[in-house]
């Protein structure tokens, strides 16, 4: 072969690969910028999908807590109501005691029953305030709209938004102002229960304040829905983050391979280049 066709092609592969291990090194950085980015973007979609999913689970927490003491007041209410009607009852009494039992006896019933029927108003007004308490501590936050860019998701984020402001202030509004107003009529209750009539004006206040008390299981489960949504919508965007942001750390590492590479062929090269150039050298010289 020619010696200057050598040196020339042994020129052309020093470049070649030069410049192909410069190359590599650029999509290396652009990797990086690309892996930063991506991680980013994983982190926050991933903080909002912990916030959606803490929210979900404290909200079904509470509407599971909100059913099992509705159900507890309900079976509590039906026992002491059944006891009272017999007590308030001659007949029923004759029917259920030996006629034996002294009039004392059955007064003293009556006052005990009578006593903690009026007591489950008040234990119903307790559990409101609780249930207001728990519900404030569940960090209920608005999601933020300029990090989408798709339109849809923006008016679904919007949506969101809007049912866990909406419900919030119901909730607030409900065990503040309309809270107040029920426990009123509650404490307006006159404490003796002398017959019947009496008592199913106590029984009926009671039932509508258990019914008031329920009232905010539909405000936690339209929070709940919506950010059951959430949950789902940002779970599926930051496994598409991470998913990227491992093509582009394999990406990388191909990249670092193959300029390193580069590097050992340019190198190569080179020192043949410069053995011949010698070479070359060498012989003038004889």
């Amino acid at each position: 072969m020619n010696i200057n066709l050598k040196i020339i092609i042994l020129i052309s592969l020093v470049g070649i690969f030069t410049v192909s291990s410069f190359i590599f090194d650029q999509m290396v950085i652009y990797s990086e910028d690309k892996i930063r980015e991506k991680n980013f973007l994983y982190k926050r979609s991933f903080n909002n999908y912990q916030s959606s999913k803490n929210i979900m689970f404290n909200t079904r927490d509470l509407m599971a807590r909100i059913q099992v003491k509705k159900d507890f007041f309900d079976d509590r209410q039906t026992f002491l109501q059944d006891t009272i009607t017999i007590l308030l009852n001659k007949d029923l009494i004759r029917k259920t005691f030996d006629e034996n039992v002294s009039p004392d006896y059955f007064k003293n019933l009556n006052t005990i029953f009578t006593s903690r029927y009026q007591k489950v108003g008040y234990d119903i007004l307790n559990e409101c305030d609780l249930a207001y308490e728990f519900f404030k501590g569940v960090q209920i936050r608005s999601f933020e709209l300029n990090i989408h860019n798709n339109e849809k998701i923006i008016k679904a984020i919007k949506g969101v938004n809007k049912i866990n402001l909406e419900n919030s202030l119901k909730i607030h509004d409900h065990f503040t102002k309309k809270l107040n107003d029920e426990r009123k009529k509650i404490i307006e209750i006159d404490n003796n229960i002398s017959n019947m009539n009496e008592f199913l004006i106590i029984r009926e206040k009671y039932t509508k304040l258990l019914d008031f008390y329920f009232l905010h299981y539909d405000f936690l489960d339209k929070i709940n829905e919506a950010h059951r949504l959430t949950f789902d919508f940002y779970y599926k965007e930051a496994s598409r983050y991470l998913g990227e942001k491992s093509i582009h750390e394999r990406n990388r590492n191909y990249f670092i391979l193959l300029g390193v590479l580069s590097q050992i062929l340019s190198l190569f090269f080179l020192i043949f280049l410069f053995k011949t150039l010698m070479k070359i050298s060498d012989e003038s010289k004889v």
